[in-house]
């Protein structure tokens, strides 16, 4: 776990160089999900998870509601598997959309760019713990950014083309979380919070 979050810091405080380190390495895909997306995701999901049945929400009408515990459980299993499955689905898009933008198509190097810019969105998860806190979950959009420099090293992206390019990518993951977020909420989270306003 050291090394996990060691390189989540150096991806942070340093994304031009750790870009180029990431570039040189050869892990698997299946490295990448188990060694680094699989525990950092893990993050957001257990304190939404803690948030939501033990912290509790605070209701329009001044009480605090709690989930039942196994069915924030059950939603969070459920957001958790589809989350890992949308980063597959980001690295798809970004090689659909690389040859328009002269880019290398390599799934390799498309599944670095996108697990490594979401390293800032998984960091801030934390603060699900605290459903007030929630609005510092914005500096998960430091990721775009991170996505930005990340095309030029990964993806061999010209530079005059990397701005639009991180544009269609930045939309294509809104889209992907949209259909995502639709699916689990409309399976677990919006039934169960239907129940905790009516109590």
């Amino acid at each position: 776990m050291k090394e996990i979050l060691n390189r989540a810091k150096q991806i942070i405080i340093n994304p031009r160089g750790t870009w180029q380190i990431i570039k040189g390495e050869t892990g698997s895909i299946q490295e990448l999900f188990i060694n680094y997306a699989a525990p950092l995701a893990l993050i957001p999901t257990i304190a939404s998870l803690i948030g939501l049945s033990v912290v509790g929400i605070r209701m329009p009408a001044g009480h605090i509601a709690r989930a039942p515990f196994m069915e924030s459980l059950a939603g969070g299993i459920l957001s958790y598997v589809f989350h890992l499955l949308g980063l597959l689905a980001g690295a798809w898009a970004v090689i659909f959309l690389a040859p328009h933008f002269n880019s290398k198509s390599d799934i390799g190097s498309a599944v670095k760019l996108v697990l490594y810019s979401m390293t800032p969105v998984w960091l801030v998860g934390i603060f699900s713990i605290l459903p007030g806190l929630a609005v510092f979950q914005i500096f998960g959009l430091y990721g775009i950014y991170l996505i930005y420099l990340g095309l030029p090293v990964l993806m061999e992206t010209p530079p005059e083309k990397v701005l639009w390019y991180t544009i269609l990518i930045v939309l294509a993951a809104i889209l992907i979380s949209l259909i995502l977020t639709i699916l689990v909420g409309g399976a677990v989270y919006g039934p169960m919070f239907m129940r905790m306003m009516a109590l």
